[in-house]
């Protein structure tokens, strides 16, 4: 049997033409659920016109670990431990640590100063001083529309997988906050 030149160029043809529908069908979608866009164009055309810092939200609930200094709120939030395992790699060094997750609230709702944050630290039970591994990572909260009257705060310390009982401190506007009580 012998096929000739315009049969096999037919068969390309619509070999092509049932690949393109079946591509076609994968890429659209042909389930009954409806889709609600939260931020849609009319949306973000009112939000815009409304400032966050005009809403009366609520202020956010402390955490267990809390503390309080001239209406300024300082709250744990958790405790992340990072092990890195390297090997092959092209970072150098051991960048394993514990990650302390923190924010910084003002009650009054006034601006708070990410610049103002000077230094943290942990101090253990027998008096032991634990300095931070790398500077703090300081943000607004939350980052896409920020309050201004809070903000978080990731100190970095040596990586431990366990720690003792110990307590935590923040020097903000050279006012001391100490977290006690800790302990992972």
């Amino acid at each position: 049997m012998i096929i000739d030149r315009k049969g096999l160029i037919f068969f390309a043809l619509v070999l092509c033409f049932l690949m393109g529908f079946f591509i076609f069908l994968g890429g659209v979608s042909f389930s009954r659920e409806k889709i609600c866009y939260i931020y849609g164009p009319t949306l973000q055309t009112v939000t815009a016109s409304v400032p966050v810092q005009n809403h009366d939200l609520p202020l956010p609930k402390p955490s267990s670990i809390t503390t309080e200094r001239e209406k300024v709120r300082l709250d744990l939030e958790r405790i992340t431990v990072h092990k890195y395992f390297i090997v092959y790699s092209v970072l150098y060094g051991d960048q394993s640590h514990s990650a302390y997750h923190l924010f910084l609230t003002d009650l009054d709702r006034n601006s708070l100063d990410k610049e103002k944050i000077t230094e943290i630290w942990l101090m253990t039970k027998d008096g032991e001083k634990i300095e931070q591994i790398a500077e703090p990572t300081v943000f607004d909260f939350p980052q896409d529309q920020p309050l201004k009257w809070k903000i978080g705060v990731i100190a970095k310390f040596p990586y431990q997988v366990s720690r003792d009982q110990h307590s935590l401190y923040l020097r903000y506007e050279g006012k001391v906050f100490e977290l006690n009580e800790i302990e992972y």
